[in-house]
């Protein structure tokens, strides 16, 4: 009885530890959920959608609509009503799409190679900064568009007087809009119900002390690229690609609170949610600076085979950073917890699996 007794025991716990293996294995197969980012491959005439978790490439978007190079640049994402919104800066429309499906809802053309947009996600509008120098192609307008989403059509533009307005961000309650020229070193501050309104001037601010103070005047000192406000709206930061610098202002007087310094041109940035660090791509520099703004500490990933870098975008939870490189036709995937690299994503897109032309992937979003 003892010896059958101690079978049956010994039974039970192998049993039990075969489950238990065999659980820990069925995890191990468990597939990773699925976060999307939206990726402009403006190339290719093509939106790249990609899970990030996986470094997998899910599906592609077409947006060739006139057989000459549309070129997608941009991506804003809005959650609340399901949609996401690109920029063709060479066909000169905005375009919407269903999140859900990613299928085209409706366009409006408004010309002036578009480029960035800042979405008021609560009224549902649109506003849409201007391309600047690059790549043998530029604008001489001074035109921001403001669009109202839901039929998407024009509801009016403000002309700021100064070349290439390109970086912009909007306030939290939606009724200011930061635009800085990447011509003419100024930023401007427009009040968002004046658009349509042919006599506004919007107040402006020099980047820099050794700016002319005539916004008409395309200096070139420190070529604006991106715009980002702090949650509460109280500081305003602006890449300065040609001067290798992150400036922040104080939005209720316009004056310098602080200058960090980045590798070679920084392009777009993000700012984390906590707003503890600041994210940079140097374009130029094959690198990206990552500014700590509690300590003022500054560490760059530069160790890595980063070529012409563009476009970034952080998780909703601010662990993944995804960053385009139009040099290598790569978007690539970092922890930005342990700052090493996770995944390379399109490099078999310009490798030539279903396209002969390089990707040049730009803009990125993630749903967060």
């Amino acid at each position: 009885m003892a010896i059958q007794f101690f079978k049956r025991n010994l039974i039970k716990r192998l049993i039990i530890l075969l489950g238990i293996i065999i659980a820990f294995s069925c995890d191990d197969r468990i597939p990773q959920e699925i976060q999307k980012a939206y990726i402009t491959l403006q190339g290719q005439d093509r939106i790249a959608v990609v899970d990030i978790n996986g470094g997998d490439v899910i599906h592609y978007v077409d947006v060739d609509f006139t057989n000459t190079g549309d070129m997608p640049h941009y991506i804003v994402i809005d959650e609340t009503h399901n949609f996401w919104y690109c920029t063709l800066i060479a066909n000169g429309s905005v375009l919407k799409f269903d999140l859900k499906t990613d299928a085209l809802v409706d366009s409006v053309f408004i010309g002036n190679m578009p480029a960035l947009m800042a979405l008021d996600e609560q009224r549902e509008y649109l506003y849409i900064s201007r391309f600047m120098p690059m790549m043998g192609m530029s604008t001489a307008s001074q035109l921001v568009h403001k669009i109202d989403a839901q039929n998407m059509t024009i509801v009016g533009t403000v002309n700021v007087g100064a070349d290439s307005p390109h970086g912009i961000a909007l306030s939290s309650d939606g009724n200011t809009l930061w635009v800085a020229s990447n011509q003419a070193s100024h930023f401007f501050k427009i009040d968002t119900d004046r658009f349509g309104d042919s006599t506004y001037q919007p107040q402006n601010f020099r980047i820099g002390s050794d700016v002319p103070s005539s916004y008409e005047i395309n200096d070139g000192f420190y070529n604006a690229l991106e715009l980002e406000l702090s949650q509460d709206d109280s500081k305003l930061f602006i890449s300065c690609s040609n001067s290798n610098e992150i400036r922040i202002f104080d939005t209720s007087t316009g004056d310098s609170l602080n200058t960090f310094s980045t590798g070679m041109m920084p392009w777009h940035f993000q700012l984390t949610k906590d707003e503890s660090q600041l994210f940079v791509v140097n374009r130029m520099g094959n690198s990206i600076s990552i500014i700590n703004l509690l300590t003022g500490e500054i560490s760059n990933l530069d160790n890595l085979s980063l070529d012409m870098l563009h476009g970034c975008a952080l998780s909703g939870n601010d662990d993944l950073l995804v960053v385009t490189s139009p040099g290598s036709g790569n978007a690539y995937v970092y922890d930005t917890d342990n700052e090493s690299l996770l995944h390379t994503i399109l490099h078999e897109i310009k490798l030539g699996n279903d396209s002969t032309t390089d990707p040049i992937p730009t803009g990125a979003a993630i749903v967060q």
